[in-house]
């Protein structure tokens, strides 16, 4: 009997901390599907856009693919400058 009761204490701790991890990781889960999801919308709202934008000029698919690719690499190196905190070339030239 006494077995049983020290070792009750240690399992309900187990189990608590379990209940922690798994919560943490519904939340990481829920987090990054919530991004990613508004990430879809904002690129389907941005094509949506566009094709308004571009509507008597005649597009075809492949050019607006690439008109796609090029706005995203320059939306990459901006970033990825923004991160690593150096400054582009033309705001270097405007400071004195």
């Amino acid at each position: 009997m006494q077995n049983d009761e020290t070792n009750f204490p240690a399992q309900e701790t187990n189990n608590g901390y379990l209940r922690q991890v798994k919560g943490c990781l519904l939340l990481i889960t829920t987090t990054i599907l919530v991004l990613f999801a508004l990430a879809i919308a904002a690129a389907a709202g941005i094509i949506i856009v566009d094709s308004v934008t571009l509507r008597g000029e005649e597009y075809t698919l492949e050019r607006r693919v690439q008109r796609y690719k090029v706005a995203c690499q320059f939306l990459w190196y901006d970033f990825k400058d923004f991160v690593s905190g150096k400054k582009s070339d033309s705001s270097q030239e405007d400071e004195p």
